[in-house]
């Protein structure tokens, strides 16, 4: 049976996923006349040939989504650069299926594929004339759907750039914010500024966030998102990664809520440092955290000594060289410590290195080593 058909006989919504940030539809265009097949039987005989030659275009537009135009965003008579500009923009993340990304650029970028899909937009405005009332009533609410689902991603894909990579580690079990800093979800300004603490930068974080109306609305936003989206697997995921984040040290813990906070895909760019890093030197492991040896231990000095002129910081560390016995290990933390690039890769790693194993562990990845403390974050 054809989707036209089956549209006729069941009427059926199918919920939209959100994935893609859209724009309203000027193109997409219902009559609100009606008149008998017969009268527009040859719109009706147009159509099924466009259903045969090109069947995407029909099952698309009666499952609601809307014409190629707005699924990238584009005006009519949009230039080619503005196309494949909007289209690489709607590839990832995308609110429609991939193949109707597609679609839509290979037929807007194809100067006589689209004044045959305008033509084709014409014939299903006719097409409708000969819909019962019921039946376009409820391909204007598919349409309807999925243009308010889509506006409501691409808000949250606003928020989220707002708030980094929060949302990404709130689905695996990360604090809310208001549950971390005390607060009742629905508590007015006031409440806020006399309860909400101010003694880390996270506390000073939280409060600026949730005492700036705009900043508020956005995450109340975001996380209603997410509640609303969030599917039984991905709820259960939640609960269990809870308990998980209840065994980390709440100084690494408000360390990583900070850090999500600050730009979007910052855990990316944390993992792939990592990864080359310690590709190139694997190495540098048995000195890195929990390890009490350290690259600085093994030359005896004090890590302190960083803070110094980068000269005097050189000239430091090859005095020290001098003074000990040339084993391997000690090579090997003096040619890390003596060049200023790799000493600074060394010092990157170790800062972060506890934080990255935590978010390892909450990715299901393969963890390098266990938090040296168990303290609860909410004691």
């Amino acid at each position: 049976m054809s989707r036209k058909n089956k549209l006729r006989e069941t009427g059926g919504i199918p919920e939209a996923t959100p994935e893609l940030p859209i724009q309203d539809d000027p193109y997409w265009k219902v009559s609100g006349i009606f008149m008998d097949k017969h009268r527009i039987g040859r719109y009706l005989e147009r159509f099924d040939r466009f259903a045969d030659l090109h069947p995407q275009w029909v099952d698309d537009i009666l499952e609601g989504i809307p014409t190629y135009y707005c699924v990238l965003g584009v005006h009519r008579g949009a230039t080619m650069d503005q196309i494949l500009s909007e289209y690489k923009k709607r590839i990832d993340p995308s609110f429609f299926p991939l193949p109707v990304i597609h679609e839509a650029f290979f037929v807007l970028s194809n100067p006589w594929l689209q004044a045959e899909y305008d033509d084709f937009l014409f014939v299903f405005e006719q097409y409708t004339k000969c819909l019962l009332p019921f039946e376009k009533k409820e391909l204007i609410q598919r349409h309807t759907d999925a243009i308010n689902a889509a506006k409501k991603f691409d808000y949250f894909m606003q928020s989220r750039n707002n708030f980094g990579d929060y949302c990404r580690l709130f689905v695996e079990g990360m604090p809310d914010l208001y549950e971390y800093a005390g607060l009742a979800k629905d508590s007015d300004i006031e409440t806020i500024k006399r309860d909400c603490r101010t003694d880390s930068e996270l506390q000073k974080k939280i409060y600026s966030i949730l005492t700036t109306p705009s900043s508020r609305q956005d995450y109340d936003l975001l996380m209603a998102f997410i509640a609303e989206n969030i599917n039984p697997e991905g709820i259960k995921n939640r609960k269990n990664k809870m308990e998980l984040w209840k065994q980390f040290d709440r100084g690494m813990v408000e360390k990583i809520i900070l850090f999500s906070l600050t730009e979007p895909d910052i855990i990316d760019k944390y993992f792939k440092r990592f990864e080359t890093i310690l590709n190139t030197n694997q190495d540098w492991k048995q000195y890195l955290s929990p390890s009490n040896e350290s690259f600085f231990s093994v030359l005896g000095l004090d890590a302190e000594v960083i803070h110094a002129d980068k000269k005097e910081v050189e000239g430091i560390i090859r005095d020290k060289y001098r003074q000990l016995e040339r084993t391997p290990r000690v090579n090997l933390a003096y040619s890390v410590l003596k060049n200023q690039a790799l000493r600074d890769d060394y010092l990157w790693l170790s800062e972060n290195y506890a934080l990255i194993n935590i978010l390892v562990d909450l990715f299901s990845m393969k963890r390098v080593q266990k938090p040296k403390s168990k303290r609860s974050i909410f004691s």
